[in-house]
């Protein structure tokens, strides 16, 4: 009888990099959605108070994912080309969720800037 299972070679680590790669996003999206969603309790109620803490919260999933994202980049002084350790898969991820993040990180703290000036009535 055969064994059904497939072992991947570093599954953990590619894991960790597409982790890194998607989180900063899906706070992002997390945060648009729950942003529009407590604008009307927030105008009915006066307290903006858990507008802030969502964009708190989704501002440090975004800058978990970049941490995530970084330290499962790899070194960046590999001089070996041995396509089975897939460094440049890693460094590339790595890097582009590094770059994804900062992005989103910053369009998510620019959705909070407005909290800050604006009621949530306007």
């Amino acid at each position: 009888m055969t064994d059904p299972r497939t072992t991947i070679a570093g599954a953990r680590r590619i894991a960790a990099l597409w982790t890194g790669l998607l989180l900063a996003p899906t706070a992002f999206l997390i945060n648009l959605e729950l942003g529009y969603a407590l604008v009307p309790t927030a105008c009915r109620t006066g307290h903006t108070l858990p507008l802030h803490l969502v964009h708190l919260a989704c501002l440090l999933l975004a800058v978990a994912g970049i941490l995530v994202a970084q330290g499962n980049r790899g070194p960046s002084d590999v001089t070996a080309a041995d396509p089975k350790s897939h460094t440049a898969q890693g460094r590339f991820m790595g890097g582009l969720g590094v770059a994804v993040g900062l992005l989103f990180a910053l369009v998510i703290l620019s959705q909070a800037i407005p909290g800050f000036v604006l009621s949530p009535c306007q």
